[in-house]
C-alpha cells in the first residue's frame, strides 16, 4: 500500500472528496522526494504520519501528489511543516546516561574549553542533561559551549523556551528536580543560567556539507535508525567533517554505523577521531 492509499477510504474528507475529486495513487513520489531532503526512510510503514499528512494536504487544499510535491518544492514554510510532521521528537532527561556520565569525565578532565554540538537535539533534553550533569559534578559550565541542531521547528522552539512537562523529568531525582526548575502548574520551567549558554537552530543534517564551524564534541544519537545505508555513510562523513582532529562522536543505542578509517571505538558508543 502506497503512503496515500487509503485517502480515498477515509470518512472525514469524504465531503471534500465530493467537491474536488483527488488522486494520491502515486504518493510515494512525496515520501521520495522527502527522502531525498533528510533521509527519512520509513514514511510508507508509520499510519499515524500518514493520516496527518492526509489531514494537512486536506487544510491546505491540495488533492492530488503534483499539487502537494510542487507545493513542497517552492514553498520552504510548506516543506518545514511537512517535515515538522513527519520527524518525531520522543525523548527525556538523563536518556541514554551512561554515555552522558561518560562524557561529564572527559569534560572534566579536559585541559581547554570545548565545542559540543547536539544533533538532533529535539526539545533540548539531552543538552540540558548535560548541563545539570556538569553542575552536579561541580563543574564550570562556561568551560563549554553548546549548540543545538534539529530538523524540526516546533522542537527548536521548545528547545529555545525550556518547559517540560513531567514525562519528561521522571529519570531525574526530585532534589535535582527541585534544584534546577522552576514548576508552574505541571510544567517545569529549565534554570535560566542554562538558557543563556545554550543556543538552538533548525538545521538539516545534510546541509551542514562543507559547514564552516567546526567541534570537539558531536552528540548525534538515535537518528541514524530514520537512515538507509547510504544515507548512515553520508551522514557519517558529515559528523567526521564537523569534528576537530581527536574529536568525540557520540552515538546512540539504536544507531548503526558502518566501519570507518577514521573513527576509532573508545566505548561501546563512544568515537575518536582519528
Amino acid at each position: 500500500m502506497g503512503l496515500f492509499d487509503w485517502f480515498s477510504d477515509e470518512d472525514e474528507v469524504s465531503e471534500v472528496k465530493k467537491e474536488t475529486p483527488s488522486d494520491f495513487s502515486d504518493f510515494q513520489r512525496i515520501s521520495e522526494y522527502i527522502y531525498d531532503k533528510s533521509g527519512i526512510t520509513d514514511l510508507d510503514k508509520r499510519a499515524l504520519i500518514s493520516k496527518q499528512l492526509m489531514q494537512f494536504s486536506v487544510e491546505n487544499e491540495l488533492y492530488t501528489t503534483q499539487s502537494f510535491l510542487e507545493k513542497m518544492r517552492h514553498d520552504r514554510s510548506f516543506y518545514q511543516d511537512v517535515i515538522n510532521i513527519v520527524t518525531v521528537n520522543e525523548t527525556y532527561f538523563m536518556r541514554e546516561i551512561k554515555e552522558l556520565e561518560w562524557l561529564i569525565s572527559y569534560i572534566k578532565h579536559s585541559e581547554k574549553n570545548l565545542k559540543i554540538l547536539s544533533m538532533p537535539c529535539s526539545s533540548g533534553e539531552e543538552v540540558y542533561s548535560i548541563l545539570i550533569l556538569l553542575s552536579e559534578a561541580n563543574i564550570d559550565i562556561s568551560k563549554i559551549d553548546i549548540t543545538g541542531f534539529d530538523i524540526n521547528t516546533q522542537a527548536v522552539k521548545r528547545a529555545q523556551k525550556g518547559i517540560y512537562d513531567e514525562r519528561a523529568l521522571h529519570k531525574i531525582p526530585l532534589h535535582v528536580k527541585e534544584k534546577y526548575f522552576t514548576k508552574d502548574d505541571e510544567r517545569y520551567h529549565i534554570d535560566d543560567r542554562f538558557k543563556r549558554c545554550v543556543h538552538f537552530y533548525q538545521n538539516n543534517i545534510f546541509d551542514l556539507e562543507n559547514y564552516r564551524d567546526t567541534f570537539d564534541i558531536v552528540l548525534s544519537r538515535n537518528m541514524f535508525i530514520y537512515f538507509d545505508s547510504e544515507k548512515r555513510l553520508r551522514a557519517t562523513n558529515i559528523i567526521i567533517d564537523l569534528l576537530n582532529y581527536n574529536g568525540i562522536y557520540i552515538k546512540g543505542h539504536a544507531d548503526h554505523i558502518q566501519e570507518h578509517e577514521k573513527l576509532e571505538n573508545l566505548v561501546f558508543g563512544v568515537y575518536k577521531k582519528v
